[in-house]
């Protein structure tokens, strides 16, 4: 009879035959402890545990603050908090801090020497500025928007050309279209114009917008749009003054503007330009002269220059940009309206320079009454002149626009205490503007 005989084992076979069972077993074994903890277990036991509470459920001890004044023992944040009433004047609710020392409101505590001046009717300072009895705060500090030109009355039609002119009442363009100012206190006062503006859209913008009202802008008389510049400085506040380009004995690279009042010349010339000139726009109180060292040491060229600006009630200013000449003098013999810058005060381009010409400014008027500076829109001057501006009346200097520096010269007026602004025949302060 035949045997059989049975084949060995596969080793892969076996071992997935045990580790199945073996998974199997164990898994059993944790779903069934799994299962009587679940429903036997009791979480309060599982282990220490840690309560972390958001608000305070009972009465605890409260918390020691350190000593704040003189009181030397500590006290603790106050249970209830107390409304402040009539008689409390507004000192609660408190910290449950102990004082030693009765309490004083701010409104008491001014500084030294300062209640007593106000108190004695001088006034009181607001922000820093200093409000007088029959005074509003906003009358001192609001920026008074001066009325769009023309102005009805003080223009007219000339050979097809709009020129200023004296009202049939006597009232004068440098009067009417000039800022108004006033200085009850009789401070010393200082003035700045800023020129060039008109060529340099971005620049003029900041000039206007930036510099306080009380700056004088001046416009070079080409600059586009020229009228809508002016009014748009006006609105801002801004007195506002036309350039007139005028000969100076060497132009360098430059060319002379085809409009440039010219020396040796009795007006056959310079009259027409000057007409020109004076029609580009309306709203200005005066003229200033650009350049001219040449044509201002010409008497004649320019007394008959200075007859006509006196006829149509037009100021003079001189930018001080040149020593001598003729302006002081013929302006007396004309009773023009005149003022003379002290200095430039960028005609060196840095600013540790113009910040001393600026504070030569502050001390001439000091020493003198009042004085005057001019500088042209560079980004470097409207900033710095900006800054300067802030706190002068602080340092004991009212910031004044130019036309509150001019006064009708003449031999007899000559005579009175001159307001040294670079001039030794500066016309007068007028403290009343």
């Amino acid at each position: 009879m035949a045997s059989r005989r049975d084949a060995d084992p596969s080793p892969l076979r076996s071992g997935l035959t045990h580790t199945g069972l073996s998974l199997l077993v164990f898994g059993g074994i944790a779903a069934s402890l799994g299962a009587v903890i679940h429903y036997s277990g009791n979480p309060a036991n599982s282990g220490p545990r840690e309560v972390l509470a958001l608000f305070e459920t009972s009465q605890g001890s409260q918390a020691n603050l350190k000593t704040r004044l003189k009181s030397e023992t500590p006290t603790g944040v106050a249970a209830t908090v107390v409304l402040a009433d009539d008689d409390t004047i507004g000192m609660q609710p408190t910290l449950g801090v102990e004082y030693s020392e009765a309490p004083v409101l701010a409104a008491e505590a001014q500084p030294t020497g300062q209640g007593d001046e106000d108190s004695a009717g001088a006034g009181i300072r607001i922000n820093g500025t200093l409000v007088r009895p029959g005074e509003s705060y906003g009358e001192i500090t609001r920026i008074t928007s001066l009325d769009p030109a023309p102005i009805s009355g003080l223009s007219e039609r000339v050979n097809g050309l709009t020129l200023p002119r004296i009202s049939a009442e006597g009232r004068a363009p440098s009067d009417v279209y000039a800022r108004p100012f006033a200085n009850p206190g009789n401070q010393p006062v200082v003035a700045l114009v800023i020129g060039g503006l008109g060529i340099n859209a971005t620049h003029t913008k900041a000039a206007i917008n930036e510099l306080p009202p009380e700056v004088t802008l001046s416009f070079a008389p080409d600059a586009g749009n020229l009228q809508y510049w002016v009014n748009q400085a006006r609105e801002k506040g801004h007195e506002v003054l036309i350039e007139v380009p005028m000969e100076a004995f060497e132009y360098g690279r430059m060319k002379m503007h085809p409009q440039t009042l010219l020396a040796n010349d009795d007006g056959t010339r310079n009259i027409p330009r000057l007409e020109r000139l004076l029609s580009r726009a309306s709203g200005y109180f005066g003229i200033i002269n650009y350049q001219g060292a040449k044509f201002a040491e010409d008497a004649g060229a320019v007394n008959s220059v200075l007859d006509i600006l006196k006829d149509r009630g037009v100021a003079l200013i001189e930018d001080g940009s040149f020593s001598g000449g003729a302006f002081d003098t013929a302006a007396g013999q004309t009773n023009l309206k005149y003022a003379r810058a002290a200095s430039t005060i960028d005609a060196k381009m840095n600013a540790d320079d113009i910040r001393n010409e600026l504070l030569g400014l502050e001390t001439l008027a000091k020493e003198s009454g009042g004085s005057m500076g001019a500088g042209y829109a560079y980004p470097l001057t409207i900033e710095i002149a900006k800054d300067w501006t802030k706190d002068l009346q602080n340092r004991g200097v009212l910031l004044a626009p130019v036309s509150a520096l001019t006064a009708e010269k003449s031999a007899e007026n000559d005579a009175l205490q001159p307001v040294k602004t670079g001039s030794l025949m500066q016309a007068p302060l007028n403290p009343e503007g």
